[in-house]
């Protein structure tokens, strides 16, 4: 391999962003090193990088700022085990599909973990590294943080019935498209795939979302497939969203 030190990288560790990354290191056997930061370290992130937000990776001198740019220079500097399709189209779609990962169902995440039902272990997973008087202050705030988060991009806005009608929609889809290849774009695992298992595995922490993944026996056995290439082995299904 071309590194001259293991990337070292600083994150949420519950993130599904950061979980992306992960994956994609774990997949291409690149041995790294993570810092974790709780809900109080916000101000020290803002510090070491201009865009305010982690993940964002650091490496031979460099700082990569966003997951997507993250997976960019990762397939760059390691270029084994290819994640980004050679093919310009299937690129195009895995990027698009990405894309949708980041930017919708990530805030179907949001918005379901805050539910009353769900929220317990939402805090619990935002609280790992934050102790003491800090975690006591933050758990009961983090529900209507993240309620405020999801309300803002719109999806929190909607009744639970349409939460739910949705996102059911959105798994139907994951579950169309992984029948017949088994990928989400082309014939073999791709960043697309990683993304949106990424967030799948949040989203199974909603009792809600982890119900309506059951029916879709497609989506579950991708799932299973994207976990055994891009996980350690071994790795128990609770901590899949952690490791």
């Amino acid at each position: 391999m071309s590194s001259l030190h293991k990337p070292i990288l600083h994150q949420y560790q519950v993130s599904p962003f950061a979980a992306k990354v992960r994956r994609c290191l774990y997949y291409k056997g690149i041995p790294f090193d993570t810092v974790n930061y709780g809900l109080s370290g916000v101000g020290k992130i803002k510090k070491l990088n201009p865009r305010g937000k982690a993940p964002f990776m650091v490496h031979n001198g460099l700082m990569i700022a966003d997951s997507t740019d993250i997976i960019g220079y990762l397939e760059k500097t390691y270029p084994e085990k290819r994640l980004i399709p050679a093919d310009a189209r299937l690129s195009a779609q895995a990027s698009i599909i990405e894309d949708w990962a980041d930017e919708s169902l990530y805030f179907f995440d949001l918005t379901m973990r805050s539910w009353p039902n769900n929220s317990a272990l939402l805090a619990e997973d935002l609280l790992l590294e934050d102790k003491g008087v800090m975690r006591r202050v933050f758990q009961p705030l983090i529900p209507r943080i993240i309620a405020r988060q999801a309300h803002g991009q719109g999806i929190g806005r909607k009744d639970r019935e349409s939460v739910c009608k949705e996102i059911e929609e959105h798994f139907r889809s994951i579950d169309t498209l992984v029948k017949d290849t088994g990928w989400l774009v082309g014939d073999h695992l791709s960043f697309a795939d990683i993304a949106v298992a990424s967030m799948c595995t949040v989203l199974d922490r909603a009792e809600e979302a982890q119900a309506l993944m059951a029916e879709a026996p497609a989506l579950l056995d991708w799932r299973e497939r994207v976990d055994t290439l891009t996980l350690p082995q071994g790795t128990p299904a609770a901590q899949r969203a952690l490791v």
